[in-house]
């Protein structure tokens, strides 16, 4: 699909199996639980206080990945972002193995108690 999928506040709690956006994917405050396997997104994605529960090993997003005020206890290995990260009001403790973020990491509070070694984060790490 080209351009922005905007699905802010749907009822859709999950999306189509093999899904390309080719802009910005905007699932804040949906009931979207899991992202497809395959999600492809060259813009940002959204999550904000979406009832996501957990990211796939891999995704690549080469916008900013916001995943604010969600459930989320854990990111997976291998997390690419082309943006910043924002990370406030998770239950996120740990950067993950093989995490690259381009830009800033947003903790918004939260602790990260442990780093992996293979992390690479072009910006800076803001509490």
């Amino acid at each position: 699909m080209k351009g922005n999928l905007n699905l802010e506040k749907s009822q859709l709690t999950r999306l189509p199996r093999s899904l390309t956006v080719g802009g910005n994917l905007n699932l804040a405050y949906s009931q979207i639980m899991k992202l497809p396997r395959t999600l492809k997104v060259q813009g940002y994605i959204n999550l904000a206080h979406s009832k996501i529960t957990q990211i796939n090993n891999g995704l690549q997003v080469m916008g900013d990945l916001s995943l604010m005020g969600t459930a989320i206890s854990q990111l997976p290995p291998f997390l690419y972002v082309g943006g910043n990260l924002y990370l406030a009001h998770t239950k996120i403790t740990e950067l993950p193995e093989y995490l690259t973020v381009k830009g800033n990491i947003y903790l918004g509070g939260i602790k990260i108690k442990k780093a992996a070694e293979t992390i690479n984060i072009g910006g800076n790490i803001y509490q």
